[in-house]
């Protein structure tokens, strides 16, 4: 299991953004030394009270820049054409791995807010085709030394993509998805999925999960392929001491959430493409128990409760998890991922590395030593009668 830190800035009222970056930046430095695999953020465009990252491409750099070990994903980068060109898209991702030495990936999407499409003046109906093309666009220029492309939205005579990447066969690349529709094109396509995210249970994140492995083993693929299904827990993750404490924190994640909802609701009226969003209404939001136990867009809880709520991911095949770690005071934020980082991460990388309580070992101590002595006693008799066998063989006389 690979584990992102999935951030976009939210800043509190009264707050400033440049004062929010400074804090982001010092999580993320923390998020690597606790053992953090990848951060992450969306670019977002005009959000009104929470993401503020709407250039991760300036962003990563500087991180980049203080940071060894960590990776840095785009989750996600529209490709709207008129937001982003995928060759752009593709000169400043061949441009981050150089300066990372390797430690840039891509997830796209189509943009899921109407305050973006809108003011780009992107067409809701178009966003679908324009994610396919660009994706395609963007693979292709990172294969080959020389490319073109023909189709509706995009039409490139042959180029030379300049610069070029350290990564083979080139940075990973994932695809958000929110239908089987999407989760099946990604599969096809041989690139990783975000699936969940949206509100809808454990279960609608196993049949996610059981669709890509499907799909992906059916299909035939032309490009190199980079599977990896990652659950995006969008809700939010808070660990804490107690149980208690971190449902108090993470309660008050509930007015981003309810900015989503109203915004996915109303994408979902502009375009049947975005159709599957308008499912979220449907999810009681005011029930706590539901969002911090079922969702499966939530991880809240104590370093026991966060640790179970990961096995459950585990248990139906996820390979990754996009944990949203934002909307809280910073203080509470750092404290966080420290305590998901050195007492949860290490339990599903190389559990054998967490030291235990003596009692837990003494117990297991115990237990063992009845199977122990039966062995044992076991491998006695057996030498013993061994040794009368071949005493009787050599000396045939003392047995006379």
């Amino acid at each position: 299991m690979r584990f992102i830190f999935f951030s976009e800035g939210e800043t509190q009222p009264g707050h400033t953004h440049a004062h929010r970056y400074r804090e982001l930046i010092d999580e993320v430095i923390l998020a690597e030394k606790v053992g953090f695999d990848a951060f992450g953020c969306s670019e977002q465009h005009f959000a009104i009270g929470t993401a503020s990252t709407s250039a991760p491409e300036v962003i990563y750099p500087y991180m980049m820049a203080l940071t060894s070990r960590i990776q840095f994903i785009h989750l996600i980068t529209p490709l709207p054409k008129k937001i982003n060109h995928a060759l752009r898209v593709a000169e400043r991702l061949a441009t981050e791995d150089i300066l990372s030495n390797g430690r840039v990936g891509l997830a796209v999407g189509r943009g899921n807010t109407t305050l973006a499409l809108r003011a780009f003046e992107v067409d809701p109906e178009e966003t679908k085709a324009q994610q396919i093309e660009g994706i395609e666009v963007i693979r292709r220029a990172l294969s080959n030394d020389t490319f073109s492309f023909v189709g509706e939205h995009y039409k490139i005579p042959p180029r030379s993509l300049t610069p070029k990447h350290v990564t083979l066969p080139y940075p990973p690349i994932m695809m958000a998805t929110s239908s089987s529709q999407s989760i099946t094109a990604a599969a096809h396509m041989g690139i990783g999925a975000m699936m969940g995210g949206g509100y809808s249970g454990f279960a609608s994140v196993q049949r996610s999960a059981e669709l890509y492995d499907k799909e992906l083993a059916s299909a035939e693929h032309v490009y190199p392929v980079q599977a990896q299904k990652v659950a995006v827990i969008s809700g939010g993750m808070h660990c804490a001491d107690t149980n208690e404490e971190a449902e108090r924190w993470a309660a008050t994640l509930a007015h981003s959430v309810a900015l989503s909802i109203d915004a996915y609701e109303r994408l979902s009226k502009l375009s049947a493409d975005y159709g599957s969003l308008g499912k979220i209404k449907n999810i009681d939001f005011k029930n706590e128990r539901y969002l911090f136990d079922e969702s499966g867009s939530f991880i809240v809880g104590d370093v026991e409760t966060c640790t179970k709520q990961v096995q459950r991911f585990v248990d139906m095949g996820i390979d990754a998890l996009a944990l949203r770690i934002d909307g809280m005071p910073h203080k509470e934020l750092m404290k966080s991922i420290e305590l998901f980082g050195k007492y949860v991460i290490p339990r599903f990388k190389n559990h054998r590395s967490v030291v235990r309580t003596s009692d837990a070992i003494l117990a297991d101590i115990r237990a063992a030593r009845p199977a122990h002595y039966a062995e044992r006693e076991a491998f006695e008799n057996a030498k013993a009668a061994a040794g009368t066998v071949d005493g009787a063989v050599r000396n045939p006389a003392a047995s006379a």
